[in-house]
Formats: C-alpha cells, structure tokens, sequence
C-alpha cells in the first residue's frame, strides 16, 4: 500500500522546514517533508546567514520584517535556536542617482515601524569608524537586523515540525510529482510513489526538474556565489554593523570572533548544483572590494571560503503559491538570494494559502507566478541594483 500524506513537501532547507512548521502549528499534522540529500544541503548551508528588512517594495519589507521578528525570538517560536545575533544594518549606494532607492526604502521601512535614517556618509563613521566612506553618495542604518546560523535554522523548523507530528525523510530525491486528471496525486520517490492532494515545491535550484515535466517553469537564474572569510583583525571589534553596497553588490558581516565573511554578487552560471566548487580565482575580487570598503582588512588573511547556488528571479522576488497547471502544487521558488531571512515569512504565507485558502498574514498576490505571464518583466524589486 502506497505511504500517504495531506501535504509532501519537497526540500529541506530553511524554506520547506518552515513551511512543514507554520501547517503543523496550523494544525495540518499528516505532512510529509523529503530531502533530497540531508536538511540544508543546498543553498540554505552556503548561505551567509544576513537578516535585514530594507527593500524597496512593500511585500518584501513585510516578509523581511515577519522574517526578523521571527528568527529574533526563534526559541521562543520553536523551541529551538536559530543562533541569532542583533547587529545594525548599514546599506549605501556609490552613485548619487541611486540616492533614490534608499530614500524609498525609508519611506516604506518608516510605514512598517522600522528604525531606520539616511545618512551622511561621514555619520556612518560613528557605529563603524573603521570603513571608508569618501566614495559613498549616502547610506542608511537600520536597526532591525543581525544574523543567524541557517543550519540551525533548518533543523531547528524540522525538530519543531517533527514534534507536531510531520514525518522527514533524508537521502529521498523526488523524481516526479504525480498528476491526475490535472490534480496532484503525490509524488514518486526512490521508485515509490507517496500519495496526497498538496505538494509543495521547495527544491532551491533544482524546482524546474520538477516543474518542467508539468508544462511549466518558474523564470530563474542560477548564479553561482563565492563566499570568503577573513582572520579576524585585533583592532576591529567583533560587534560591527553588517553592511551592503547596493551599487557594487558587495556585502559583509562579522563572525562572532572577529573575522569578516564577504560577498560578491556577480552573474556568473552556476554549474554544479550538489557540489559548487569554490573559485579561488575569485578569491582576488572580493577581497579587493573588502580591502578598499574596509582598508585595515589588508592586514588579515583569508581562512576559509565556499560557493553557493542563488536562483534569482528577473524581479528579485519569490515566486509563490498555486499554479494553474495542477491543483494541489504550491510553489515556493526563486528566493533571490535572501531566502534565510524570509523563510518565516514564507512559511506563513505558504501555510496559510494551503490551510486557510488565502494568506490572512501578508498579501502574497504580488508574487504569484502568474506575473510573469503577462508579456513583460515586472521591475525590479529585489535588494540589488543592477549591475548595468
């Protein structure tokens, strides 16, 4: 006899962990989670672990916001630690015409109770006195921010939904979702098939094996990511706010002893989706970029990298909820590089579209896939300027 659930979810990063808690804490306690290698092997593990709120559109502040309230008291919410830490988010731009973006940000950051000012650059001095600022057209600090550990955020949702009844198997790659008479019937994993009515869609960079076969695809990049991090240096407390050049795409924050973990966003292909090498050769662009934001970074040293696989959309937003295709197939897909600091929020949208047949919490109409059907490309909405 076929095993049978009320809803598989396929993916256990900190996106399908969060949507199997969110249905068990709404009562929906028959769930099926399953893993195509082991909770947060994916994108979710090669993820810097940044939780900011300032976006320039009012659906991504509210998840943002939902996200860091969240994740700020997750032991409280799961009984588990997310290994969250407070920090102030320090976000700039270089060019005097991208003042704008940030001034937007404010206005809608100020309209969801944010704490949050424009600033001078030469003020960005008094919370970090270390970085350069003569280059800088304006920035902007937040309070709302920290980080977090997205291992522990991963297994964290997996132990509190396994308490709540759901079931997560590991090592169980989903080759297809079944489909009826235009209808989910379940999925085939491992050669097996596990009936039910819903299936989430939660695989990362792997969701169009899934939705292809189904007459559709979800419009994402794969972007490969590289990742470093430095040896701490003895003059630069470990308490600095994280920080985002909008303009250059660069990003950093600071480990708990000190040494800095940077970022470099650039469209490169991804090509290997298990097991992203690290290009060292890369190595030298993000560690110029440090260098010249931070220049007593000169100083350090690199002891450690990664890479990760990103899968943007063209407006840097998710893609969420039904599809028209087959009932009973939920999306949540193309998380844009800043999965871990919405995936509360995505869980709550997700289970309430699922349990409650519309999301009460925030209004996910915004980013449903059907925006994308309409002849043009929605504009950008996402946390990076482009790069043209």
């Amino acid at each position: 006899m076929a095993e049978r659930a009320d809803v598989v979810i396929i993916g256990g990063g900190v996106i399908g962990t969060s949507v199997a808690f969110h249905l068990a804490k709404l009562g929906m306690r028959d769930l099926l989670l399953l893993e195509r290698s082991h909770l947060a092997a994916g994108s979710t593990g090669r993820s810097v672990g940044i939780v900011e709120t300032t976006y320039g559109t009012d659906v991504n502040v509210a998840m943002a916001k939902i996200g860091y309230e969240e994740l700020r008291r997750f032991p409280e919410v799961t009984g588990e630690t997310a290994d969250f830490h407070p920090r102030r988010y320090v976000e700039s731009v270089d060019d005097p015409k991208h003042v704008w973006y940030l001034e937007k940000a404010r206005e809608i950051g100020t309209r969801f109770g944010l704490h949050q000012r424009i600033v001078d650059p030469r003020e960005i001095l008094e919370v970090f006195p270390e970085i350069r600022v003569d280059d800088m057209a304006a920035g902007m600090i937040t309070e709302e921010a920290g980080f977090c550990d997205p291992h522990s955020v991963a297994a964290g949702y997996a132990a509190a939904a396994k308490r709540l009844g759901a079931r997560i198997r590991t090592n169980a790659p989903v080759e297809r979702v079944l489909v009826e008479r235009g209808e989910v019937a379940g999925v085939r994993v491992a050669g097996e098939d596990v009936r039910a009515p819903v299936v989430v869609n939660a695989a990362g960079p792997w969701c169009n094996e899934l939705n292809r076969p189904l007459g559709f695809e979800v419009p994402v990049d794969l972007w490969q990511r590289q990742i470093f991090v430095t040896t701490p240096h003895p003059e630069i407390p470990a308490d600095r706010p994280l920080f985002i050049d909008v303009t250059g795409r660069f990003y950093f924050r600071q480990e708990l002893d000190g040494g800095f973990v940077l970022g470099l966003v650039e469209d490169a292909a991804a090509r290997d989706l298990a097991n992203p090498e690290t290009d060292w050769g890369f190595k030298a662009k993000a560690v110029e970029a440090a260098v010249h934001r931070v220049p007593k970074l000169a100083e350090t040293s690199i002891a450690n990298g990664w890479s990760g696989v990103v899968t943007f959309t063209p407006d840097q937003l998710p893609v969420m909820g039904p599809v028209r295709e087959v009932k009973g197939l939920f999306l949540a897909n193309g998380m844009s590089g800043y999965g871990v600091m919405i995936s509360p929020a995505v869980g709550t949208i997700l289970a309430e579209l699922i349990a409650l047949g519309t999301s009460k919490t925030i209004d996910a109409s915004p980013l449903a896939l059907d925006r994308f059907r309409g002849g043009g490309t929605p504009r950008g909405a996402g946390l990076w300027l482009s790069s043209k």
